[in-house]
């Protein structure tokens, strides 16, 4: 007999079964990011009394795996609320039990460990065959590739307009390389 929870409209729905689909739907991003068997809870966000920030409550037999664990945005009946089905990844912290709060017992007397949704990092997909988690993007480029090692200057030598083009973005610079590393 498949274990189902009711939502507030009386519909059931098979908890495994939905967050089976889910895996399906994120199957690809885990098989480029080479995760065989990736720890998957789908988790609402919510901002708990008293706080600013939004929050996923995890229990402690799900945290204490040991594993990153791989989320969604859902709703209490696993329906996501994201509309770009992002994936977001909370990496294995082994002192969870001292630097999370918890919330109250709930009436079997398990806690729940509050998560900042801030500390969760979104797995992009750049493309369908490429896939980056935001943790491993390289920030620089290859800078062997851009400049000529015969032509690049001493930090000394950055100009006004050098730097204007750094901070501002754009192309404006009298060196090809830094115009050409800003495009």
């Amino acid at each position: 007999m498949a274990l189902t929870t009711k939502d507030s409209s009386s519909a059931s729905f098979n908890r495994k079964e939905k967050t089976e689909e889910m895996v399906k739907y994120h199957q690809k991003v885990f098989d480029a990011l080479g995760i065989t068997s990736p720890l998957y809870i789908p988790k609402c966000a919510y901002r708990p009394y008293g706080k600013d920030d939004l929050y996923m409550g995890f229990f402690k037999s799900e945290l204490s795996k040991g594993e990153d664990i791989y989320t969604e945005y859902v709703s209490i009946t696993l329906d996501s609320e994201d509309p770009t089905r992002t994936l977001y990844k909370w990496s294995y912290n082994s002192f969870y039990d001292e630097e999370y709060e918890t919330t109250d017992p709930n009436a079997n007397g398990h806690v729940r460990y509050l998560i900042p949704v801030s500390e969760l990092t979104a797995i992009k997909t750049e493309t369908k065959t490429e896939i980056k988690s935001t943790e491993t993007e390289g920030l620089f480029p290859d800078f062997d590739d851009l400049m000529d090692s015969d032509l690049d200057a001493p930090l000394s030598s950055l100009t006004v307009r050098d730097l204007a083009a750094i901070l501002l973005q754009k192309p404006v610079s009298n060196k090809k390389w830094l115009n050409d590393l800003i495009k």
